[in-house]
Formats: C-alpha cells, structure tokens, sequence
C-alpha cells in the first residue's frame, strides 16, 4: 500500500525523530573535500541515546541488507527496512548516520539528537541506473528526468588515480523536485550546510542534482582536473516566479554529512545552470542564519507522542519543512532566524490535528515551545470480501483486484477463489471503489464502490466487456507478462514516464519517452531506466527498443496507447542474454 503527495518548496529543518556486477566494482580514491570545509569546526555536544532508522526505496516499500554506519559503529538493515543503534554516544548538534546498498546512490541524514531518547530518522534511497552513456574523447549531453541535463566536454573525464579516461563513461543521474515533498526523505544529510563565509547556515532549495560516472568496466570516474561540466536543472512553474536570478550552489560531502557553498547558479529561460568540477550532489539554495529549535508533544493524558510528523511552514508562501517526533515525543532541528513561522502536527490519516504560528525567533536562540498537547487520529478497520467472475460467471483463474481510497491502492491477486482484504482505514474515509482485472482476457470490471470502516461483500466482481487500461504488456523470448496498473506522469512537457510497482514481489518498470504527441520515437531515447522482474529472471537497465510507437496520445483522462519492440541484454541471468522482446500499453493520462 502506498501514497503519493506533491507539496510544496522545502524550507530547512534539520529535524530529528528524538547484482555483485559491473556497477560494484570498489574503487580507491581520495575523497574530495570542499575548500570551506577544510577549515570548518564543527560544534559537538556529546549526549547518550539511540537510534531507530526506517530505510526505504522510491516506491515506499522497505530495503533489506542495506549496510548503515554511525561513527565507528556498522549494522545492516532488517526484512522490514528498520536499523537500531542502542545506548551509544551522539552529537546534539549533529550526528550523521550513512547508508549504503548496490543498485543505489548513498543514503545519509545528519540529525540533531535527543539525549536519553530513541531518536527516529527515515531516509529513502534513490536507484541508482547506468541509463546514460557518452564517449569520453568526444563529450556528450546526459539528459535525466524531469528535463535535468548535464554537458560534458570532450577529453574532461578523468579515472580514480587522477589520470586521463578515455572511452565509454556510463552515467547515473537523478534530479530531486524541490516541490515533492518526498525529497525530503530522499535528499542526504539535511539542509544544513557551511557558507563561503565559514558560517552554519539552513537552507531553502531549489532543486538538487544527483550523478555518478564509470567506466564499461565499472570503475569510478569523475571530472578531470581544471574541466567543468554543465548541470541544467528545471525550476518548476509553480515556484518559479520566487526564483532569484542567481542562487548559491552548494556540494554535499558525504564524508561530514554537510553542504559547501561552493559558487552560483543562473536563472535562465526556467532553468538554473551552473558549473561543477565534480559529482556528488547539487543544490540550488538560499542561505538563512539558523536557530535551534525544541518542542514536546503529548496527547491529553501527558503520554509522548511517537512518530508523528511534525510540519513548519512560512505562511504565504509553499515553504516547509517536516521531521517526526522521538520517542519521548521531542522533536529538535534548525530552522531559519526572524521568519513568521507555522507549527503543524500531522495525524498519521494525512489530518492536521494541530496548528499554532510560531516565531520569529531572533539570533541567536535556542527556542524551546514547552509542551505542547495534540489529540490523536481515529482508525477503523475495513474488511472486502467477493469473487472475480468472468462473463460467463466462472471464476479468474489468473486475475487482481485493486482496492482504492483516499489515494491509497490495496492489490490482491486471485487465482479462482473468493477474496478477503482487510486494511486499516480513517475515519473520514467514506467509501472504497473495487476494480477486478482478468489477465488472461486483457479485460476489466466496471467499478464496484463499497462502503468503508466495517466488513463489506461486494458479491461477484465481473470482469467482462470492459477493455483493460493503465497496463503494460511485453512477451520476451515468447514469454508473456503484463504489469498493471501502470501509470503516466508528466515529464515538464518534453516528454512522459510510464512507471508500475508490485509490492508483493518488489517488480518495477520505469521507462521514459521523449515527447508527446502520436509518432514514431524509434531511436529518439525512449530510455528503459529501469525494469525489473523477479518472477521472470528479467532485468533490462540503460537499454532502448529498437522500434517504439505511439499509436494514440489523448487528452487528460484519456488513454495513452503504444507498442515497442527490440532486442535487449537481460542482466537478470548470469551470463547476461540478449533476448526478443515485444510489447504495448494502454495507460490512462493524467496530466
């Protein structure tokens, strides 16, 4: 079960909640460290206290075997994404805690911890996909999603020992929407960074960047010495009439969890473009002076409240920040000095069960709101119970029925008998619409709405006459598999994204076309960044079909519909395989 939630530009809080292959190849090198930072003196304030981290991937769900690092201290992630560090020392000003796992790019967070509490951090791991590639010799333009590009020139790439590279350079990249509220969890350390000046700072972005670089081989590049490359990020339209003409840019250093102010961006035609001599991450932000910041949150009977997420905007505009609550119901951060400020705590149904303004608070602090009592979310159960038939009333044999409210989906695969899903629902929640697929057919139900908060039969299901939308189907090496429901996102208008995710098997597929409009886009970059298929053995990363059509592009609420085929490298199986592939979707548009 998952939801997805745009929001709003992030404003900082650095809040804390008191296939072994070619891409793994380990590679020495001497970290790079900002100037700024060489000469920058962290503060320590030592306190005793633990940890509990919740690690999950884009799509919401939990990463297993992930390697986390505090300090000196190792662990691993568990079946449910969770880490513990028990009864250790941490700094109250800043405690980094890593995360690492192959297939990704780095995870951290720097957090401000509680003494003698179970401090709470949630860090959500970006994938990391070799879907780009350029010839060092000749340079190149990676284009990355949301329409993020980077320009290499030719000859500026360099190996892990500083020498000169020449040959393919594979290139990752992943830019961050400052809108999304998911970044948050996604971005590393916080925004909490050291300015030119030499000063600690809180931040408010505009965008980040993320990018790595290696060889066919798998060993590490970056840019030479003395070279620049070009990034070119978007800033979206609903924040773009508060962008400045030119913005600090800021590196991030994994090595001391923190941001380096380390030049400047320029607006230009909606985009912010500047010059970086390496990569790690990106950041296009202001810089505010900061203020520590302590609040305790209880319900009506004095009992602490745990991981609840706790929001601070800036009124008037769509700045915020989040963090959740530790277990002794604190919550601590920096946020920035003199701004008019609102306090919200969020109930875990999505509701605001508090609000209060807050500030300005003057240089240089800290601020400590006391205690501060909020009252809790109500929860009900929902249980659905039918059967899927097919037009002659016979049972699915090979069918999923999906179960949607208030954002969320609930998937429950059937093979001929009666279903039974029971999941937690709000209170608010008033109904629930029911949908049946059968595979075998490519058809649909009619929706089937049904009350909420209580056990409910929906009776037969019929999934009959209805042309099944919001799919892909591919047949590979005369296998046939189809994913649904699959969906389209917008792409800042110079193209789209199909995307689908199975929570019971971890399955995703994530490509992206460049255009929109009905046409021929074969050899355009219509990029598979990434599919994945566990019950089939097939992984496609980085590849193009040969031949890529789009037959139908309707308007909003309308289908998209399309075909593809080629010949691709499956890295699912040792040795990697080329096999035959076709295939077609039929997605509904939502932009």
């Amino acid at each position: 079960m998952k939801k997805l939630g745009i929001l709003s530009l992030l404003i900082a809080l650095a809040f804390t909640a008191c296939r072994k292959d070619i891409d793994e190849v380990s590679v020495t090198e001497t970290p790079y460290v900002p100037e700024i930072l060489k000469q920058w003196q962290p503060i320590v304030k030592p306190v005793d206290g633990s940890l509990t981290g919740f690690v999950i991937d884009e799509a919401g769900e939990p990463v297993e075997g992930a390697s986390v690092r505090l300090g000196n201290l190792n662990t691993t992630t568990d079946a449910y994404g969770h880490f513990f560090f028990k009864n250790v020392e941490l700094n109250a000003r800043g405690t980094l805690v890593r995360i690492e796992k192959p297939g990704f790019f780095p995870g951290s967070r720097r957090f401000m911890a509680t003494e003698n509490a179970e401090n709470r951090v949630k860090i959500q791991l970006n994938k990391r996909l070799f879907a780009h590639s350029f010839e060092a010799g000749s340079g190149g333009i990676v284009n990355a999603n949301g329409g993020a590009t980077i320009t290499f020139p030719p000859n500026s790439i360099q190996k892990a020992d500083g020498t000169p590279y020449n040959g393919i350079v594979r290139v990752a990249a992943k830019w961050l929407d400052p809108t999304d509220l998911r970044t948050m969890d996604q971005m590393p350390g916080n925004l909490h960074g050291v300015s030119l000046e030499g000063e600690e700072v809180v931040m408010r972005t505009y965008g980040m960047l993320v990018a790595e670089l290696q060889s066919d081989s798998g060993e590490k590049l970056n840019i030479l010495k003395g070279e620049t490359a070009t990034i070119k990020t978007p800033v979206p339209a609903s924040i773009l009439g508060s962008a400045p003409a030119e913005i600090p840019l800021w590196s991030y250093n994994e090595s001391f969890g923190m941001w380096a102010e380390e030049g400047v961006s320029k607006l230009e035609n909606g985009f912010y473009v500047a010059e970086v001599t390496h990569f790690s991450y990106w950041n296009h932000d202001f810089k505010d002076p900061l203020v520590e910041f302590t609040a305790t949150f209880v319900d009506e009977n004095g009992t602490p409240l745990e991981n609840y997420k706790v929001v601070i905007r800036q009124p008037g505009t769509s700045l915020y920040g989040t963090g959740q609550t530790c277990d002794l119901g604190i919550i601590s951060g920096l946020i920035p000095a003199d701004y008019d400020l609102l306090l919200e705590v969020i109930g875990i149904c999505g509701e605001v069960l508090y609000s209060t303004p807050i500030g300005p608070y003057p240089l240089p602090g800290p601020v400590d709101l006391g205690e501060i009592v909020v009252p809790p979310s109500v929860l009900n159960s929902t249980t659905i119970t039918g059967t899927l038939v097919d037009c002659n009333g016979d049972p699915v044999a090979n069918g999923l029925v999906t179960f949607d409210f208030d954002g969320y989906t609930v998937y429950e695969y059937v093979s001929g008998n009666t279903f039974e899903v029971m999941f937690t629902s709000c209170a608010n929640t008033s109904d629930v619409t029911v949908v049946g697929i059968d595979f075998d057919n490519l058809v649909q139900s009619d929706p089937v709405v049904s009350p909420a908060n209580g056990t409910f039969d929906v009776g037969n299901i019929e999934a009959c006459d209805v042309q099944l939308q919001n799919f892909i189907e591919v047949t590979v090496n005369g296998v046939t598999a189809i994913y649904t429901p699959a969906v389209v996102t917008d792409s800042l208008s110079i193209g789209f994204e199909i995307s689908y995710y199975n929570p019971s098997n971890q399955g995703s597929v994530f490509l992206e076309i460049f255009g929109q409009a009905v046409g021929d886009y074969s050899g355009t970059g219509h990029n598979i960044l990434y599919w994945f298929d566990p019950a089939n053995n097939w992984i496609f990363e980085g590849q193009q079909f040969d031949n890529f059509e789009i037959t139908e592009f309707g308007n909003t609420g309308e289908p998209i519909i399309g075909n593809f085929s080629g010949i691709l490298t499956n890295y699912g199986v040792q040795p990697p395989a080329d096999v035959t592939i076709t295939g077609s979707f039929n997605i509904i548009r939502s932009f």
